[in-house]
């Protein structure tokens, strides 16, 4: 492998604006050929950070929703919403963007969501810049 270079981590969106990114440039860090083209994220860096961060407990506690919900202070529903937005965006059955912060206060408003999870997510929003 060639010199070291600090890596940033591939954003999930646009910081400025929110909308979806797009690779233009792939770099070899060994003999720094490089290739130009239009690259879409896939897998796992294709969703919102809440859910990168979600899967990455979800998986550390071998699926245990016990203790997911401990960790993260989120409820069983939510948890259950999150599976099933992950899969859909895995799967391409949706092109889902994460709750504005409007959709948000609604799902709190609803009884849709509680205050934790709302929070969860808009803190874990914050955490990565958005």
């Amino acid at each position: 492998m060639g010199k070291e270079n600090k890596q940033l981590k591939l954003p999930v969106g646009c910081p400025l604006c929110g909308e979806m990114i797009e690779i233009t440039c792939i770099k070899c860090s060994g003999c720094n050929s490089e290739i130009q083209g239009s690259f879409g994220a896939g897998g796992l860096t294709a969703l919102p950070v809440e859910y990168q961060k979600f899967i990455t407990v979800f998986l550390r506690q071998r699926g245990n929703i016990k203790q997911v919900e401990k960790e993260l202070g989120i409820s069983y529903p939510t948890i259950n919403k999150m599976l099933n937005s992950i899969n859909n965006i895995l799967k391409g059955t949706v092109a889902e963007k994460p709750l504005s912060r409007r959709e948000i206060l609604d799902s709190i408003d609803k009884g849709e969501m509680s205050v934790k999870d709302a929070t969860y997510i808009l803190k874990t929003r914050k955490e990565q810049g958005e």
